[in-house]
C-alpha cells in the first residue's frame, strides 16, 4: 500500500502545514460504505513474490541504483530522528552489533560473537541503594540534566514532589556490586574500519550508548539497558537493568559511532550542521541537498569485503555469493507525492521506489516491464481517541466508533487488497510470541471489531443517556496529506461516523513533517481530535501495544492522546520483564493475549489494517528481496548474508 510514511516505535519528524481537505475529498469516497458486515468480499492479498530468485553465477557489479523516496531525510543522527525515510539513510552508513533476517533471527554482526553471561532474578526496587531523589513539577516531570535510566516502581512523579531514580553513574555503581538483571558479552571483530579508517574498538560502543541519553529515542533504549562496559579492546558487555525478554534484540539496538561523531551535540550528525555522517556500514555519504536527493558510494574498505564472508563463522550460503553489496552508488531523490514517483518509474528516471498508491501497484504489478515485489509488514494504521476529553473518556464511546470503522472496506476499496484487515492488533510475525494461539485470538477479537453500526447505535444511545449528551458530536480526524491512501481512509472512517444521527465529522490533513510536529505537542492530547498515523513495529509484540498505549510513550511515539492505564503498564511489564517470561515464551504469549483482551475492551485505539511492504522496480534492478519493515527495505535488499540476499544491476 501507500506507505506515505511512519513513525518507527522511536520518534518522527517535523515541517511545514499544508491546508486540510474538504467536504468534496469525504463525498469521494462514500460509496464506498456498504452493509453491515462484508463478510463474502475476497480480502485476500494480490499475488507477488518477496524476492527475486537468482542465479549467482550470474551477477554483475558496478553500477548506480537510482531510486526515489517519499519524505526528506530529517536527519542523518540515529538518537535524533527514527522517522523510517531517515532511519533508510542511515542504515546504508550505520551498523549495529548483530542483525537479523527477515523471521526475526540475531546474528552476530559487527560483534563477532556474543552470548548471555549471567541473568538474576531481580526487580527494579533491587537498585533502591543507589538512587538519588530528584524534584517533580507540577505537570510529573523530572528536574534533572542526566539520563533516568530507571526510576523506583513505587515512586509517581504525579503525585510526590520527588522520585527515586537511577543515572548512568549510579548503574555503573550498581554493576561494579553485581545488580544487574542480565549481562550479555559481545566480542567484537577485529579489523573493522569506520569510513575515516578509525578501527572499532569497545570504546566505540560504550560511548555510542553514552550518545542515546536524553536523546529523542531515551525512553526505549533505557528501557531494558542499564550500563555498557568495555571489558577490553575488542569485548564489550551490556547489562539489562531486570530479565528481559527482548534483550537479545534489544540491548544491542544502537548504531556504532566514531569516537569524534558519538561526542557531538545533540542532532549534530548531519550535513546540515557541518558533519558528514562516519559509520561503518557499506556506504559511506557523499552529498545532501536538503528536500532534493542523497548520494551514497560503496564503502572500498568495508570489513566483508576485506574479511570474506567466509568469515561470518555462521554463514552457510553458496560459494558464488559476494563478499559485499554488487552496486557502486545510490542516487535517492526526495519526491513526496507518490503520483511523481510512479512517473519517474515509468518514465526511467529511477530504477525502484516504494510506498505508491494501491491502484499504481495495479497497475505495476500487470506490467511486464517492472516487478512488483511484496511482504506482509509489521507496519500498521491506527485511529487513536482523546481519551483525556469527555466524553471520550467512557469506553462504550470509543467502543461504538471502532464498530463503524469499515476495515474490510478499507482493505478492498481504498487499498485494493494490498492489505490485511486487523481483526486481532498483532500481525503474522510477532504471533510466535505474541499468542498462545492466533487461531482462537482471532475467533475472540474479531466481534469487537466488525463494522457493525446497529451495535454501534446501541452503545450510543446507551452513553448519551447516561452521560446526557446531545447528538450529534463533532469530531475532528486528522491524518498527513501526503498519503493518498491514508487520507482516504480516514475520510471513509469519517463518513462513516457521519451517516450516523450521532457525529458530524470533518477532516483535516496536514504535510508529514508538521503533523507528527502536531501530535507531539504537550497539548495535542486536550483537543477533541481522532488522530490517524502508521506505525511500523518489530518483531517484538510490545511493539504493537506499547508504544501507543504505554504511559512512558506519551508525547513520543506513539501515544498520541495521553492514554494512561496502570493495568496495562503492569501487564506489558509482566509480558516482557519477568524471568518466567525469559525462560517460558508460552508464558509470555498466554500474558500478551491478556493484554490484547484488555485492549479489545477498553478500546483506546482502533487498529484498522496490517500493511503489505511493497517496492516497485524496473528490469534493471535483479535479485530483490524485500524486508518486512520500512527502515531496512533498501540496506536488506542490497546486502544481508543471513538469507544470502543480494541484489545487482542489468542494464541494456
Amino acid at each position: 500500500m501507500a506507505e506515505g510514511h511512519k513513525m518507527k516505535v522511536r520518534d518522527i519528524n517535523r515541517r511545514r502545514l499544508l491546508q486540510g481537505m474538504g467536504a468534496a475529498g469525504v463525498a469521494g469516497v462514500a460509496g464506498c460504505l456498504g452493509g453491515n458486515n462484508d463478510e463474502d468480499e475476497d480480502t485476500s492479498s494480490p499475488e507477488v513474490s518477496d524476492r527475486e530468485e537468482v542465479d549467482f553465477g550470474n551477477l554483475q557489479a558496478g553500477g548506480t541504483l537510482r531510486g526515489a523516496v517519499g519524505a526528506n531525510v530529517n536527519s542523518f543522527d540515529p538518537p535524533y530522528s527514527t522517522d523510517t525515510t531517515s532511519t533508510q539513510a542511515q542504515n546504508f552508513i550505520f551498523e549495529q552489533l548483530i542483525t537479523s533476517d527477515r523471521s526475526g533471527n540475531y546474528y552476530p554482526w559487527l560483534a563477532e560473537s556474543y552470548e548471555l553471561v549471567e541473568t538474576q532474578d531481580i526487580d527494579r526496587t533491587a537498585y533502591a541503594d543507589y538512587m538519588t531523589s530528584v524534584a517533580t513539577d507540577e505537570e510529573g516531570a523530572l528536574e534533572i540534566d542526566e539520563q533516568v535510566i530507571l526510576q523506583h516502581p513505587e515512586d509517581d512523579p504525579l503525585d510526590s514532589d520527588e522520585v527515586r531514580v537511577i543515572t548512568p553513574e549510579q548503574a555503573a555503581a550498581a554493576v561494579d556490586d553485581g545488580t544487574f538483571g542480565m549481562q550479555y558479552r559481545y566480542r567484537l571483530r577485529e579489523g573493522v574500519q569506520f569510513h575515516n579508517g578509525e578501527e572499532l574498538t569497545a570504546e566505540n560502543v560504550t560511548a555510542s550508548v553514552e550518545r542515546y541519553e536524553n536523546s529523542d529515542v531515551s525512553a526505549q533504549t533505557f528501557d531494558s539497558l542499564l550500563h555498557a562496559r568495555a571489558v577490553d579492546e575488542y569485548t564489550v558487555d551490556l547489562f539489562a537493568q531486570v530479565p528481559d525478554a527482548e534483550a537479545e534484540g534489544q540491548l544491542p539496538a544502537v548504531y556504532i559511532f566514531t569516537t569524534d561523531q558519538a561526542g557531538l551535540e545533540d542532532g549534530a550528525i548531519d550535513p546540515r550542521q557541518g558533519n558528514e555522517p562516519i559509520g561503518t556500514g557499506p556506504y559511506q555519504f557523499e552529498d545532501f541537498s536538503d528536500e532534493q536527493y542523497y548520494e551514497l558510494s560503496k564503502f572500498d574498505e568495508y570489513w566483508t569485503e576485506a574479511m570474506g564472508v567466509d568469515a561470518i563463522d555462521w554463514f552457510d550460503g553458496p560459494e558464488e555469493f559476494p563478499d559485499g553489496p554488487l552496486v557502486d552508488t545510490i542516487e535517492m531523490e526526495i519526491v513526496p507525492d507518490a503520483a511523481n514517483r510512479a512517473a519517474a518509474l515509468r518514465n526511467d528516471e529511477i530504477d525502484i521506489t516504494t510506498g505508491l498508491a494501491t491502484d499504481t501497484l495495479d497497475e505495476f504489478n500487470s506490467d511486464d516491464g517492472f516487478t512488483v515485489t511484496g511482504i506482509e509488514t509489521g507496519g500498521y494504521e491506527y485511529i487513536q481517541y482523546p481519551v483525556n476529553v469527555e466524553p471520550w473518556g467512557d469506553q462504550r464511546l470509543r467502543a461504538a466508533v471502532n464498530h463503524l470503522v469499515p476495515r474490510e472496506n478499507i482493505v478492498q476499496n481504498v487499498l485494493n487488497g494490498w492489505a490485511r484487515p486487523a481483526w486481532t492488533p498483532i500481525p503474522e510475525l510477532a504471533e510466535e510470541s505474541g499468542t498462545a494461539d492466533p487461531e482462537a485470538l482471532m475467533e475472540e477479537l474479531r466481534p469487537y471489531n466488525e463494522y457493525d453500526p446497529e451495535r454501534a447505535g446501541e452503545l450510543l444511545d446507551e452513553v448519551g443517556e447516561d452521560l446526557g449528551l446531545e447528538y450529534p458530536l463533532e469530531v475532528t480526524l486528522e491524518t498527513n496529506a501526503d498519503n493518498p491512501d491514508r487520507v482516504q481512509m480516514v475520510e471513509l472512517i469519517a463518513e462513516s461516523m457521519a451517516q450516523t444521527e450521532y457525529f458530524e465529522t470533518s477532516v483535516e490533513t496536514y504535510e508529514w513533517n508538521a503533523y507528527t510536529a502536531r501530535v507531539l505537542d504537550p497539548e495535542y492530547p486536550d483537543g477533541e481530535i481522532i488522530p490517524c498515523i502508521g506505525l511500523s513495529g518489530t518483531f517484538n509484540p510490545g511493539s504493537f501495544c506499547d508504544a501507543l498505549h504505554g504511559t512512558a510513550n506519551i508525547g513520543q511515539c506513539c501515544n498520541l492522546t495521553g492514554i494512561s492505564d496502570p493495568e496495562f503498564d503492569e501487564l506489558v511489564d509482566a509480558a516482557r520483564f519477568d524471568i518466567a517470561v525469559v525462560e517460558d515464551e508460552q508464558l509470555r504469549a498466554e500474558r500478551y493475549d491478556e493484554i490484547w483482551r484488555l485492549l479489545a475492551d477498553r478500546r483506546y485505539s482502533s487498529l484498522t489494517h496490517f500493511d503489505l511492504m511493497t517496492a516497485v522496480s524496473n528490469t534493471a534492478v535483479t535479485g530483490f528481496g524485500i524486508f518486512p519493515f520500512d527502515e531496512g527495505i533498501y540496506s536488506f535488499a542490497l546486502y544481508n548474508p543471513t538469507e544470502s540476499q543480494t541484489m545487482w544491476l542489468e542494464r541494456e
